[in-house]
């Protein structure tokens, strides 16, 4: 369906037509959809469906095992390479399962977020397959170009994170894979099972830790401080998200109130844009010294004093139309509710971030600091 995004509203209309008392449907009438995560899909069809989802495995150890999981034991054990097909074929369903596994570190894995999936596993076995059909060498060369510059470098954007995938496939994938006791890493917990049946690499597969530690990826243990960190503001987020938001009790406010009276308060300790004008012209005028140039203490206040009066607009601006939205005046946009919802949690909404110093302090820590920054420049 994410591929007929200009239908999607054609189909909402056919859907609904289902349930109107003239619909004649037979009673073995099944309507089944599928599409990736897309913006355009109808939410009253989503609502009224029966929701199956496919999500990407979490972990190494989850990942290997859907790979083995798919895969057939004849293509696996009735190669006649042996032990080095199946040591080949282990070595590339770990290779895809390390880089999938590497943005979980955020910019530390990848410099950007892309979106590798089983096809590319898929069609890398496959071209492995038929070169090793038609080659009595294996082709080394001609294998790494395909499966790291094309196959999954065709994903790949970014100069550095290309390099850094190549130098990941040749840990797993490379002549050196087929040599006795070799590791995946120094730590010597991953390796190729070496000869086996596919339930063997699967039992082997069950084996492995849980949670992986960063050296199988290349990196410093201290990476996972990164991953933790974002999965506890996750986790924080969700909790935040679920909690109640409506007073109870007799006389409780609801929440349009309660956000209203937020956003009065902060609109009235906003503080005023600031006025380089009525600054000290000793500091802001041409220096002598300089031959009628600025020095760099008037650029940086000058630099600052533009950032601290666009955020000061867009505060005020979006304030006040966050109020006529809630008294209804206004639609309310996704954009105005994100910033409704955060207001609400006490959290800096999306639309100040954006444009604001960067600041871990709630909301009302960080308008009390917005106050003293202002009043320091």
């Amino acid at each position: 369906c994410h591929l007929c995004a200009s239908w999607m509203v054609s189909l909402e209309n056919l859907v609904k037509s289902f349930a109107s008392p003239d619909a004649a449907l037979h009673p073995d009438f099944r309507l089944f959809m599928s599409s990736m995560p897309t913006k355009v899909f109808p939410i009253s069809v989503l609502q009224n469906g029966v929701k199956v989802t496919n999500e990407p495995p979490k972990g190494l150890r989850a990942n290997l095992m859907r790979s083995f999981t798919e895969m057939q034991a004849p293509f696996f054990e009735e190669n006649e390479r042996g032990v080095a097909w199946k040591q080949m074929i282990f070595g590339l369903c770990f290779f895809h399962a390390n880089i999938q596994e590497r943005k979980k570190f955020g910019p530390l894995g990848w410099n950007i977020k892309y979106e590798f999936n089983d096809n590319d596993r898929e069609v890398a076995m496959a071209n492995l397959e038929m070169f090793l059909r038609e080659n009595d060498e294996v082709p080394w060369e001609a294998l790494t170009f395909l499966t790291g510059q094309i196959t999954y470098g065709g994903r790949v954007t970014d100069d550095w994170d290309k390099r850094c995938l190549t130098s990941i496939l040749t840990r797993f994938f490379s002549p050196q894979i087929l040599r006795d006791g070799y590791k995946y890493s120094p730590g010597g917990v991953y390796h190729a099972p070496g000869d086996g049946s596919l339930a063997d690499y699967r039992a082997y597969i069950e084996a492995l830790p849980l949670s992986e530690d960063p050296e199988i990826f290349g990196l410093h243990p201290n990476a996972n401080i990164t991953f933790e960190t974002q999965e506890t503001q996750r986790l924080i987020k969700c909790i935040v998200d679920v909690q109640p938001r409506v007073a109870s009790g007799a006389g409780g406010k609801t929440k349009d109130e309660i956000v209203f009276e937020l956003a009065e308060q902060i609109l009235q300790s906003n503080p005023a844009l600031l006025d380089i004008e009525q600054a000290d012209r000793a500091l802001f005028g041409p220096q002598e010294a300089l031959k009628g140039k600025l020095n760099s203490l008037s650029t940086l206040l000058t630099q600052e004093t533009e950032r601290f009066n666009k955020l000061l607009r867009v505060i005020s601006s979006s304030l006040a139309e966050l109020k006529r939205a809630i008294k209804g005046l206004v639609v309310m946009s996704a954009e105005l509710e994100r910033m409704f919802d955060a207001i609400l949690s006490n959290q800096v909404p999306e639309l100040w971030e954006t444009v604001a110093y960067p600041s871990l302090k709630p909301l009302g820590a960080w308008v009390k600091d917005l106050e003293l920054r202002v009043e320091f420049v």
